[in-house]
């Protein structure tokens, strides 16, 4: 399938906001990131039950699914953009009208359950879908200035971006922890299409038959949860086969991985290369991919080229057209 490009953002376009998963519980936040989007030129558009609960769910799956079809058929909106991730965002797949998506690509943007439709729209409806940007954890936190600059760059301008270390990166629940930078855990280079997300979600999207192709793609990864649990998904993906098909890899931050019986505890990127020894693609391991810390976009479905011995990462292509 052709991959399709949304058109670029201008200033004074209109966003519209839907919550496809847990519900907005951190109306504060929520508040902030809307201001802070206006305050970059745009209009914000909420659809009907973005404030909507269903037990943990923003609504129901009906509902929910009714706030995505009625942002994308709106002729004002120009991006959706997900309110925060949660758990049931798979709810909607077998709902979702790819083919109606395709008609007036937009701009899908979000992270953590939004791996779930930004892969499966990616997939299905062959359009490019960001990963980073939501309203609550993106918008509705402080931002620096480096990746404020990434987002403008990836929406308004769609250059090629060469991504680099975040010069004020912070973990924000640990302000005192250390940046180690961005390493080199297998060297090599490759070029690929990007795909991935949080790895839980992926591996869920996948077992529903909504995940991407994975030929010749630069994989990225982050996750939440510990590292034995994370190392059943790594291990759940290599048999799969999808390390058979990926031509590179990034690996983002893998919050709370930490077990409680201390003595237990590796590193996730131990982990990864042990259960891809033998493979020859290229792993980068970077920190502004994740939770609870600052996400440089990621264009899903984009050239990406992966130079892991030099520690450097690039997005190759025009990400918006």
């Amino acid at each position: 399938m052709k991959v399709i490009k949304p058109d670029r953002l201008h200033v004074g376009d209109t966003i519209g906001v839907f919550s496809p998963s847990w519900l907005v519980d951190e109306r504060q936040m929520f508040n902030q990131g809307i201001e802070k989007i206006r305050s970059l030129g745009f209009k914000v558009k909420l659809a009907d039950h973005t404030f909507s609960q269903h037990y943990y769910s923003a609504g129901t799956p009906k509902e929910r699914l009714e706030d995505f079809h009625t942002l994308w058929t709106d002729p004002e909106v120009r991006m959706v953009l997900m309110s925060q991730g949660g758990s049931t965002a798979n709810q909607l797949l077998d709902g979702i009208d790819y083919d109606m998506l395709r008609q007036d690509p937009k701009i899908l943007s979000g992270i953590s359950d939004g791996t779930t439709l930004l892969n499966a729209v990616c997939a299905r409806a062959g359009i490019v879908t960001y990963h980073g940007p939501d309203v609550i954890w993106t918008f509705g936190l402080k931002m620096t200035h480096q990746v404020e600059k990434n987002i403008i760059s990836t929406f308004f301008d769609g250059k090629s971006i060469e991504l680099e270390p975040n010069e004020n990166w912070e973990h924000r629940l640990k302000p005192d922890l250390k940046y180690p930078g961005w390493r080199c855990l297998r060297e090599g280079k490759a070029t690929g299409k990007l795909v991935g997300g949080h790895i839980r979600i992926l591996a869920n999207t996948i077992l529903a038959g909504y995940g991407p192709d994975f030929e010749n793609t630069i994989l990225f990864l982050e996750g939440t949860d510990n590292v034995a649990r994370t190392h059943s998904y790594i291990t759940a993906l290599k048999l799969h086969g999808i390390f058979d098909s990926v031509v590179g890899v990034i690996l983002g931050w893998f919050d709370e991985s930490e077990l409680e019986e201390t003595e237990l505890n590796r590193p996730v990127s131990e982990v990864f290369l042990e259960e891809t020894k033998g493979y020859d693609f290229p792993v980068i391991e970077i920190g502004e991919l994740g939770h609870n810390l600052e996400n440089y976009v990621l264009p899903i479905g984009c050239q990406a080229t992966v130079d892991a011995t030099e520690k450097q990462i690039s997005i190759d292509e025009p990400t918006v057209a």
